[in-house]
């Protein structure tokens, strides 16, 4: 992912709750321990996904994983996933965290099928509409 990509991840990103903003997104291009991929369709090189986070040290924290809606349930997360393990594992990392929100389902299916584990909630994390997070950590 480049400043370029910029404005196609904030397109994907309105179609998920809570949408960060365009200077958050920004911000994980300057930010030292970040990584973020894209996913682009071959042909039209439109952005069909993209995974964001940071590692520090031996610990990983997945901050955003994104499909869009078209290409949801095709293995786009899972080849973003796979390739983010490979790098983290790779880079040394041990372990790796994530939150989501309690009612995303699908989403928690597809991390428990690649290892992760529910360690924790946090009350009220989420806004608009305001719900609960689920912690989710993966030995690598």
């Amino acid at each position: 992912m480049t400043p370029g990509d910029l404005a196609g991840v904030i397109a994907l990103e309105q179609q998920n709750p809570g949408p960060w903003r365009e200077q958050q997104l920004a911000g994980e291009f300057i930010e030292a321990h970040g990584w973020q991929w894209l996913a682009k369709d071959p042909a039209s090189h439109v952005i069909m996904g993209y995974i964001i986070g940071r590692a520090v040290v031996d610990e990983a924290e997945i901050l955003r994983l994104a499909v869009a809606m078209a290409r949801r349930r095709g293995g786009v997360a899972q080849a973003l996933l796979d390739h983010a393990f490979a790098h983290l594992r790779q880079s040394g990392v041990r372990c790796c965290f994530l939150e989501l929100r309690a009612s995303n389902h699908a989403a928690r299916s597809l991390y428990e099928k690649n290892g992760f584990v529910v360690t924790g909630r946090r009350r009220g994390y989420y806004r608009a509409p305001a719900e609960d997070a689920v912690v989710m950590t993966k030995s690598l």
